[in-house]
């Protein structure tokens, strides 16, 4: 099971670092970047609740196991595109006449034959082309989420309900989750060695590089591998037993309590419907009036934003702030995940085995851990790094407001006659530390369509220039690395005892259900949102869009530096804060109950069977 969450974090990191090729091939906006990343979450929200009530009542090995085949299907759907519709590779013939395209709408047009329509028609032109594959990607995305609902869930109890000793549970559990960060850690690093490899796997047509916006990384072959590793760990869980039964087995005992049920006995298709709809609300509501349960879930629920939000927009940020190119942002941020999250959360949970520790004494631990994370997101505020300057680009006090330019750029000497109004799409470039907007607002007028390069640029005296922005020089992100590895590592150190305390705090049987239940609401105001409040609060730093086509806003190529580092981590120590105060209430609300586990086991099946023997005469 190990491998088999590897696998998936491993998938769930490399649709991350390949988001930006996949735009790149199949001209999809950001927008819609987010909503394939969001797509997974909303299928593993819907399939949650109901795998969670079938684990209760059938064979959980073989349940997982068929949840990790069609979840190699849904891998191989992900790359279906490439068959469809190509690896997009050009001829050498077709990339020439793509750049000199590229050169005629970038240059200083003195002729003005430029116009900003032919870019409407362009856009137009883009937004009809390549929608079939949005759409298999979209529910190869939605699929594998519904695929996967029983790894976090099945998975989990199966372990916690057949381990000799109960203190081993957190260790192993631990081990699992920790896989969770491991993976996505080895999904950047596959994604930024397939980038490398040119789509067709052969070589690349002369005169492209791995910078060349021509460039088309193998996207398609991460899933292939993905989806064939996958296929190969399910055979073993068929051959699983249904449970291991010790000595002090609860479903040994389970059993023995219940008489055996002969073939004609068993209930029909329809009447497990029946049972399902009238059970199902039931336990619901058991388990949403259970108080140190829903704390710890509510609490869950805002720590999961630490995966959902700040991990989703780490590489962003390292990326826009220390000025780090977008593969070794991804590297940087695989760092993270391994060395701070992964790392920390199973020795976490090999403590908490070790020495035995508490349900109650562990949400103590916790609390601890997160208090951590909340003063390493208050010092990472104070950590960033100012942004490049762009010609053009002010700040208006009065109106506390970046502007470009107001398409006065006839107004500078050097582009009186460029007519570099009409371009919307940004292509920076520098020269010795001053940047421009695009080749054209450096007055460029010449372009080698071999060397890729621009000269004669009347704004910087007939010299040429490079393309891309220059960063102020910043020492201090070396700095920040350190700070959050290790606030990361201290405070993810008793994660586990977020998922201890939802399957301590309910009885064996109803183990699957909770944990799918936790699952759903985490999902659902964590996972799911997180993406999209982030975005939001992230777009109100940026003082310079990328508008590709008329009348659309596009993606930010600029943002305020010290308001973004400020932003990131205050919506960070916001949802970590609210974390911390629902962990406490679950502690004071647990030293007033007495959990499952802490009755007497003598006791425990006949209190259990009593309880059944009550709701059936109701």
């Amino acid at each position: 099971m190990v491998l088999v969450i590897a696998v998936q974090g491993t998938y769930l990191g490399y649709v991350v670092g390949m988001l930006t090729t996949l735009e790149k091939r199949f001209g999809f906006s950001s927008e819609k970047s987010g909503w394939l990343l969001s797509l997974y979450d909303i299928g593993h929200t819907m399939a949650i609740l109901l795998i969670g009530y079938i684990g209760s009542h059938y064979h959980l090995p073989r349940i997982t196991g068929i949840g990790v085949i069609l979840s190699s299907l849904s891998m191989f759907m992900l790359a279906l595109p490439v068959l469809f519709y190509g690896t997009a590779d050009y001829t050498q013939e077709q990339l020439l006449q793509k750049k000199e395209a590229y050169a005629m709408e970038m240059n200083c047009d003195v002729n003005g034959r430029r116009e900003i329509s032919s870019q409407g028609e362009d856009c137009w032109r883009e937004h009809k082309e390549h929608t079939n594959a949005f759409i298999i990607l979209a529910f190869g995305q939605l699929f594998a989420g519904i695929f996967a609902a029983p790894f976090n869930t099945i998975a989990y109890v199966y372990i916690d309900s057949n381990v000799k000793q109960k203190r081993e549970s957190p260790f192993l559990l631990g081990l699992l989750t920790s896989m969770y960060a491991f993976g996505p850690a080895l999904g950047f690093l596959l994604s930024s060695i397939l980038n490398g490899v040119y789509t067709t796997l052969g070589d690349a047509p002369d005169h492209i590089g791995t910078h060349d916006e021509h460039w088309i990384g193998a996207w398609w072959m991460g899933f292939l591998l993905c989806g064939t590793a996958y296929l190969l760990l399910a055979i073993p869980f068929f051959f699983f037993p249904r449970t291991y039964k010790h000595p002090d087995s609860f479903h040994l005992m389970l059993e023995h309590s219940r008489p055996e049920v002969s073939p004609e006995d068993r209930l029909t298709f329809k009447e497990n419907i029946e049972l399902f709809l009238r059970e199902f609300p039931m336990v619901l509501k058991k388990l949403l009036t259970n108080k140190v349960y829903i704390t710890m879930v509510i609490a869950w629920m805002f720590g999961s934003y630490l995966i959902g939000g700040y991990q989703t927009y780490l590489p962003k940020f390292i990326e826009t702030q220390y000025g780090r190119s977008a593969s070794m942002a991804d590297i940087y941020s695989g760092i993270i995940s391994v060395g701070a999250i992964a790392v920390s959360t199973a020795l976490g949970g090999w403590i908490l085995s070790r020495y035995n520790i508490a349900p109650r004494s562990s949400i103590i631990c916790l609390l601890m851990s997160w208090v951590v994370i909340l003063v390493s997101y208050i010092i990472g505020m104070n950590l960033g790094c100012s942004q490049p300057k762009v010609e053009g680009l002010s700040y208006v006090d009065y109106a506390d407001r970046w502007h470009f330019y107001h398409h006065q750029e006839r107004e500078q000497e050097c582009l009186a006659y460029c007519n570099c109004e009409t371009i919307l799409k940004f292509d920076g470039v520098t020269v010795n530390g001053q940047n421009f907007y695009s080749p054209c607002h450096a007055g460029c007028t010449n372009y080698d369509v071999f060397s890729n390069t621009w000269s004669n640029c009347q704004c910087v005296y007939g010299n040429a220039v490079e393309k891309g922005l220059t960063h102020p020089e910043c020492d201090i992100f070396f700095a920040y690395l350190a700070v959050m590895m290790i606030g990361l590592f201290l405070g993810n150190l008793f994660f586990m005892v977020t998922m201890m305390i939802v399957l301590r705090s309910v009885f064996d049987e109803e183990k699957v259900i909770a944990l799918s239940l936790a699952s759903f609401i985490t999902n659902l105001f964590g996972f799911i949102p997180a993406p999209v409040i982030y975005g939001f609060f992230i777009d109100l730093c940026c003082i310079l869009w990328n508008r590709q086509c008329p009348n659309e806003r596009g993606n930010c190529i600029l943002y305020d530096n010290d308001k973004f580092t400020k932003m990131f981590h205050g919506v960070n120590s916001f949802f970590q804060i609210f974390a911390i105060i629902f962990a406490a209430i679950c502690y004071w609300l647990s030293k007033s109950v007495k959990l499952p586990e802490e009755m007497p086991m003598v006791e425990f099946p006949e209190s259990r069977e009593r309880e059944y023997r009550d709701e059936d005469e109701e």
